[in-house]
């Protein structure tokens, strides 16, 4: 139903011309604990040029959160009124052109949905698939490889010197190699931070749930863990940075190191130096934006 209004929607938009002020191009990338929305409005006219010149606008969104789909569409609308002055029910004024990547499409369809109903003829959306990722795909199932993983591939080398290992540490961690030539290789798939958390507060009566997001967790520990937090945080954050770190070796070692997603600033402060990872938290939505061309 979602992509039968959506639809409707782009054929009206693309059919009439009162959405001629400002066109805001947004990004939605759909995980499995947050969403990430990425604006940025096309330069139209001198407001929005203005807009636009301060770059991309984030909003990361926890699917904790029982309103976090009114907070999007409020999201939304709070930009319209920026870029504006109006009401961003005022077809005339302003205008979304939406792209949604999704590895959970049980949160991804409600949200297209309210979008739909909150913006109506002023907005297009469309569900990003395989066939919108431009990089070759060598491996023995590129269909079954997650939506997140190619963009993010794709979106790091556009920006940066390939071969590439992109690490993605959000619910879990997939660490990918691109090779000099742009071709997405396959990788490896771990458990994140916060799961290996909450499995060893599962499995155990005594060790409690971390919750990394209220934690100092960028700052790596130089000895064994003093008390039960900081043990269980030193054992998970080396888990993962050893991980990422062998796995540098076997795909070759000589690549650049991208690391993004939710917890990508606590693995590149506990990587050793000599890795010399790059922070790219938003690589995903990033992408998203690329294949919305300004108009």
């Amino acid at each position: 139903m979602a992509d039968e209004q959506s639809s409707a929607n782009e054929q009206q938009l693309q059919e009439e011309s009162s959405c001629d002020v400002v066109m805001v191009r947004v990004g939605i990338d759909v995980g499995n604990t947050a969403i990430k929305v990425v604006t940025q409005s096309s330069p139209t006219d001198g407001k929005a040029k203005a807009s636009h010149d301060r770059g991309p606008l984030l909003r990361s969104i926890s699917l904790r959160d029982p309103e976090w789909i009114t907070k999007c569409v409020e999201h939304l609308k709070s930009l319209a009124e920026q870029l504006s002055g109006c009401e961003s029910s005022d077809c005339e004024s302003v205008c979304y052109d939406v792209r949604v990547a999704s590895v959970n499409r049980g949160s991804a369809e409600p949200l297209v949905v309210a979008l739909d109903e909150a913006f109506f003829n002023c907005i297009r959306v469309r569900f990003v698939t395989h066939e919108d990722v431009a990089m070759a795909i060598d491996v023995s199932f590129p269909e079954r490889v997650g939506i997140d993983r190619l963009l993010g591939a794709e979106a790091a080398f556009r920006r940066h010197a390939a071969p590439l290992i992109v690490v993605d540490a959000g619910t879990t961690v997939t660490v990918d190699f691109v090779s000099a030539e742009g071709i997405f290789r396959g990788g490896a798939i771990l458990p994140g931070l916060e799961m290996q958390t909450a499995a060893l507060a599962a499995g155990t009566d005594a060790l409690p749930k971390l919750d990394w997001a209220s934690h100092r967790c960028r700052e790596m520990p130089e000895g064994p863990g003093r008390d039960t937090v900081a043990a269980m945080r030193l054992g998970v954050l080396a888990s993962v940075a050893g991980a990422v770190e062998r796995l540098l070796r076997i795909y070759g070692g000589a690549a650049t190191l991208v690391v993004t997603g939710g917890d990508a600033g606590c693995l590149v402060d506990a990587l050793p130096a000599e890795c010399d990872a790059v922070e790219e938290p938003h690589l995903v939505a990033q992408a998203l934006l690329d294949l919305l061309p300004l108009e």
